[in-house]
Parts: structure tokens; sequence; C-alpha cells
């Protein structure tokens, strides 16, 4: 009974019983009923693990370091992604200002730490039950991981400034983009679906 268990899966959307597929890194496999996806193949862990890391070492200076500089005839004023969202808090946008920290700064960089928590003991040989709960998070938070919105509403405001004001894009703005792009590798590439079927 217990081996018949291990050749089946279920469906996550429409709780299909499926045989499990053969997994290999060539092909997806989707559910017959509802096309959910069933499996794909994610990279190695090592490669995982260091495009991880490298996002969480582009954080901090995109953060921290001046994102602009506005210059509006004598006056200048120089910001930080950071000191962006107090001036939100402080002018009275606090629910704005909660839920863009949360999106674009709080789950991105816990969701990161999830994969540091979760690949590094399967590096060294853990058994996935380890990190099972890890797992079940990241799984929990992927539908909260926006960054990219983050990216898209910078990109438009930077336009419409444009317009209104002399505008010198700062340090902290190339690190946010590198950020982005290195994150969007990461959990491209990161499949939680491998480690499942390690069990």
């Amino acid at each position: 009974m217990q081996n018949k268990l291990k050749n089946i899966v279920v469906c996550k959307d429409c709780a299909l019983v499926l045989n499990k597929p053969q997994t290999d890194y060539k092909h997806q496999f989707h559910c017959p009923r509802c096309n959910a996806l069933i499996y794909k193949f994610g990279q190695d862990y090592q490669t995982v693990l260091l495009l991880a890391i490298t996002s969480i070492i582009l954080f901090f200076p995109a953060i921290l370091l001046p994102i602009l500089t506005l210059e509006v005839l004598d006056l200048k004023q120089t910001t930080t992604l950071v000191e962006t969202l107090l001036i939100f808090f402080k002018s009275g946008y606090v629910a704005i200002s909660i839920f863009i920290t949360f999106i674009g700064i709080v789950v991105p960089f816990f969701m990161l730490l999830l994969i540091l928590s979760i690949l590094t003991p399967l590096k060294f040989g853990k058994n996935s039950k380890y990190v099972s709960k890890f797992l079940k998070l990241y799984e929990h938070l992927l539908e909260w991981q926006m960054a990219e919105v983050y990216m898209i509403s910078i990109v438009v405001a930077i336009i419409k400034l444009q317009k209104m004001a002399t505008l010198h894009i700062g340090l902290g703005l190339y690190f946010f983009f590198g950020f982005l792009i290195m994150m969007f590798l990461t959990m491209s590439l990161f499949n939680p679906q491998d480690i499942w079927n390690e069990e």
C-alpha cells in the first residue's frame, strides 16, 4: 500500500489523482484535467544558492543607497528607498507605506532567506523532510511576491517626474534593478517540486 502511494501524485488545483510522472530535466508535466503544472525542472541547488546569496548582497545597497536626486530650481533632494517609504508614512499614507514595504522589501528578502534555509541543509546531505516547514511557508508566500510590480511603479514615477524636475539616477537604483534581476533568476530556477519529489 505504501509503495502504491509513493507512485501517485495529486493535482494541487483540481485534486485529480495521477500516476507520478518520470521526472527529468527536459519535460514539464501538466494536469490533463485543469492543465495545472504538476512538475517542471529546476536548476541544481548550488546554482540557486549562489544566485540567492548574490541577491541578498545586492539587497542592502539597493535599499540604503540613494536611488534618485530631484532638482527643482535651487532645491535639491536626494532619497533612498527606505527614506521614500518613510516620507509616505509621515505624509499620512500609512496603509500604502506598510503594504509597499511588505510586498517590495519584507517578502522578497524573507523568501531569499527561506531558499537559503531550504537548500543549505540539503546541500550538506540533510533529508528533505528536515526542511518541509520552510518549503510550505515559501509556497504560501509566493502569491505575495510582487517585487516586479514595485520596479514598474518606480519606472513610471521616474518618467512622470522627468517632466517636472531634473532627475539624477542614484547608485541605489542600479543595485535595486540588479537585485530584482538576480531575484527573478533565483526564483525561476528554484523548483520546490524537486525537493518534494525527493521524499
